[in-house]
């Protein structure tokens, strides 16, 4: 092999390994956008509401105990469904103020992106909700640092519009610290 071959060789490898390397650390590549693995269930809609309305019977019925694997996997799931429905509005959220009046001059489209945040917020407030509860059922079983922790990440994202959800997780936690609640 000649000398100009070896080197042309030599820096078509390069070459290539730098588009290898560009492509997987380029931030459009696809594997910067694989949230979900195949081990991980995407739950639609229709089934959150079973899912919700199963967990809610069982602790009216069976206790914590059986309702605390659905409790988590409804905040779970509606949490990847939440952020997967606000995804859709994105490049709304992105765009410069004149191109999002572009948008909202159209009125179909609009309203579905308007139905879509109004899922997204129902969705998070039900998550957060699941939270408060799972954090009751972990106190109700003794597990009272795993509470805590639940009630710390629910706290961190209940909106301060929802006063009774806020009021339920503070005074749970300030309860088990022995901060005199008033009501």
């Amino acid at each position: 092999m000649s000398f100009r071959r070896a080197c042309a060789l030599i820096v078509a490898t390069f070459w290539q390994v730098g588009l290898a390397n560009a492509q997987e650390n380029d931030e459009t590549a696809l594997s910067h956008y694989e949230i979900f693995t195949d081990e991980i269930e995407i739950v639609p809609l229709s089934e959150l509401e079973t899912l919700e309305d199963r967990y809610t019977k069982l602790l009216d019925g069976e206790g914590c105990e059986n309702a605390l694997p659905l409790i988590v996997k409804f905040s779970e799931s509606s949490n990847k469904t939440a952020n997967i429905t606000r995804q859709g509005n994105k490049p709304l959220y992105a765009a410069s103020r004149e191109k999002s009046e572009r948008v909202s001059r159209n009125r179909s489209l609009l309203n579905e992106l308007i139905r879509a945040e109004d899922t997204f917020n129902d969705l998070i407030r039900r998550r957060n909700k699941a939270w408060v509860e799972e954090a009751k059922c972990l106190l109700e079983l003794g597990e009272k640092q795993a509470a805590i922790n639940r009630l710390y990440r629910a706290l961190d994202y209940i909106d301060v519009t929802d006063s009774s959800l806020w009021s339920e997780a503070r005074f749970l936690l300030w309860n088990e610290i022995g901060f005199p609640i008033e009501k």
